[in-house]
């Protein structure tokens, strides 16, 4: 089988990624070459392509103007669109859509690559995957990631960029052969806020595994703090994300800057994405910027750090000084899709401390290494650090909880079963009553590490169709 992955935005090459280094740079990318990575490893799997953007920048990295880079002898990144091309962000290069499907038709026709099924990632790509879908006869599988509804929930702007990208999202929910989500949250509650009243056809709930960390250890953390705090071997509240509302970054900020007790016990450290370059006027600017006042007017320099800037052997030693220390992850954000970050805690032995709206819920529910809590509320924040970094046989229980699912959290399972999907889909297609976008039948196999049928815990949400919801243990 040749699977051929499309993923448009951000910053997609082979590891190290700098991730943070574009708003657009996030947990997606992790995703995608894990997951062609997990799959490559397969011995019925013959080769993974992955599609992006090519463009022309040299403060990101001139590879991205290379149209081919081999990541493995089994996974290769190919990159199309024209040469010195400028980089743009996902909203910004819309308009490129109809230039980039006619170069991704021609390099897919080519004899030399003939792919098998194809796999979209945000509705850009599924807007590409569904035209190339069409001309091969190939099925085409949707992951959203992150949902235009969602996000308008969370307090984004009500502006025609989004609600443009959400009549996207609702085409690629109607008319794909499948979809995979990461979540119980996005397969019965996000997916059918769409209201796709048919088209849709099987849904497949599987957990991403943790994405690979590097290998530096605590010393490199400590190393990497010791500029920005005047005592870096104190207990962390470690924080990762991209500098943008939803994050909810400010709202720990603040709960930390009102809490004279909390800075005492433990230093404040968020990585907030690469802020060299940032445009005043961007989201990204104005969230560093507020970030930056709350440490300035709490008089928090010496115990607040916000490095302007990370490697990614600083995020592996951050997560493991972390853990060293007795400290904590938090995600604190007002919707949080999935959570890699929380896994990547958990491989190392990490408790968390994240919302309780969207993936986290399953993360924690399926690990059992932290709390929830509401990401409205600074005192509910501020109480659940203060009880966790103030009671050790309580932070000891969700390390060992961390600890004890490392085993589990690699991404072979996730490979077996989206292999296996795209195989369903593949036959499915030679079959005389097949016809695309039937939606006859809404499938949903959970794959949630550690958590039995019997105990999910949620009335399904169910699609304004006749369609039938079934739920399985895979």
């Amino acid at each position: 089988m040749h699977i051929l992955h499309i993923a448009l935005g951000g910053c997609l090459r082979a590891p190290p990624v700098i991730y943070g280094i574009t708003p657009d740079t996030g947990g997606h990318i992790a995703y995608v070459l894990e997951a062609a990575l997990a799959q490559a490893r397969r011995p019925d799997v013959t080769h993974v392509t992955i599609v992006t953007r090519r463009f022309r920048n040299e403060s990101l990295g001139s590879i991205h103007d290379q149209a081919v880079e081999p990541v493995t002898d089994k996974v290769t990144i190919l990159r199309i669109g024209p040469q010195d091309a400028p980089y743009r962000e996902k909203d910004e290069a819309l308009s490129d859509l109809p230039g980039l499907a006619v170069a991704l038709h021609a390099c897919a026709t080519l004899p030399d690559r003939q792919f098998d099924v194809i796999h979209t990632h945000f509705s850009d790509a599924a807007a590409l995957g569904l035209d190339l879908g069409r001309a091969l006869n190939l099925p085409v599988i949707y992951t959203p990631h992150a949902l235009g509804i969602d996000k308008l929930d969370a307090g984004g702007t009500d502006c025609p960029a989004l609600r443009e990208r959400i009549r996207r999202e609702r085409t690629a929910i109607a008319s794909s052969d499948g979809i995979i989500v990461s979540t119980r949250d996005e397969a019965y509650k996000q997916i059918p806020r769409y209201g796709v009243p048919s088209g849709l056809g099987s849904l497949r709930l599987i957990t991403p595994g943790v994405p690979t960390l590097a290998s530096a250890e605590a010393s490199q953390g400590r190393a990497f703090l010791a500029e920005h705090l005047a005592e870096p071997d104190r207990p962390i509240i470690l924080a990762i994300a991209r500098a943008v509302r939803k994050k909810n970054l400010a709202h720990l900020a603040r709960s930390y800057a009102q809490s004279p007790d909390l800075q005492e016990r433990a230093n404040l450290v968020i990585l907030s994405g690469q802020h060299e370059g940032l445009q005043p006027g961007t989201e990204e600017h104005e969230v560093v910027t507020e970030l930056k006042q709350i440490r300035a007017s709490g008089g928090l320099d010496h115990c607040f750090a916000l490095p302007p800037s990370h490697r990614a052997a600083d995020v592996a030693g951050l997560y493991r000084l972390a853990a060293q220390g007795r400290g904590v992850f938090v995600n604190p954000a007002l919707h949080e899709p999935f959570g890699l970050t929380l896994l990547e805690a958990a491989s190392v032995g990490l408790p968390v401390i994240a919302t309780n709206r969207g993936g986290p819920v399953d993360i924690i529910r399926s690990i059992g290494h932290g709390l929830l809590v509401s990401p409205d509320s600074l005192t509910d924040l501020s109480q659940a650090l203060r009880h966790l970094l103030g009671t050790p046989a309580l932070w000891r229980k969700f390390a060992d909880a961390a600890n004890d699912s490392s085993p589990a959290l690699g991404w072979q399972e996730y490979a077996a079963h989206s292999v296996s999907f795209y195989r369903q889909l593949i036959e499915s297609r030679h079959r005389p009553e097949y016809s695309s976008g039937s939606g006859a039948n809404l499938e949903l196999i959970s794959t949630a590490r550690g958590i039995p049928s019997s105990q999910m815990g949620m009335t399904p949400v169910i699609v304004p169709t006749t369609d039938r919801l079934t739920e399985a243990r895979a």
